[in-house]
């Protein structure tokens, strides 16, 4: 999934907490999931931009990809202590780089770091997935791509039906007889 206008979350002074989920569907709510899909995301605790794309999986080479290509250069990135965020170097890319052990507590007690922003994001994203019984994967891009926009509609305190309708007048223009 892309970005529309590959606009990069976070920059100097600002902190963007990352993390991955896992999406399924779940066959007439049997125990029967349909092929994993996993998904990195973060947001700007600053700006509340924030980003979701997919990924085939969660190795350190695959996230360090999208983490360039999402969140711009000199920002704070805060995650957790998955072993793969922490092989591959992402002080390396230009980040500043903090880890919260989820193993031992979810606020570190000495720095204050956490990562409840991004984990309140994917509450909200799988909480209306849910409501639709789940998203088939070929599905799921437009669904977060849309779970994005209307993000950024809340965030702009915009009504989402006023602008959408402004998005197609804007794309496909009333014609006049």
């Amino acid at each position: 999934m892309k970005n529309k206008p590959n606009k990069k979350v976070g920059g100097p002074d600002c902190i963007v907490e990352i993390g991955e989920s896992l999406f399924t569907k779940r066959k007439n709510n049997c125990d029967r999931v349909l092929p994993e899909q996993w998904v990195l995301g973060g947001i700007c605790r600053e700006t509340k931009d924030s980003f979701i794309v997919t990924v085939p999986n969660r190795t350190g080479s695959t996230l360090l990809d999208k983490i360039i290509e999402n969140i711009a250069d000199g920002s704070t990135i805060y995650s957790d202590s998955w072993k793969d965020y922490q092989t591959n170097g992402i002080e390396i890319e230009g980040f500043l780089h903090a880890k919260v052990n989820h193993k031992y507590n979810f606020i570190d007690s000495d720095t204050g770091i956490h990562t409840q922003t991004v984990g309140r994001m994917w509450g909200s994203a799988k909480w209306r997935n849910k409501g639709h019984r789940g998203t088939a994967g070929h599905h799921l891009e437009s669904y977060l791509s849309e779970f994005i926009w209307r993000q950024h509609q809340v965030k702009e305190n915009r009504d989402c039906f006023e602008s959408m309708l402004n998005c197609i007048s804007a794309h496909f223009p009333p014609k006049s007889d």
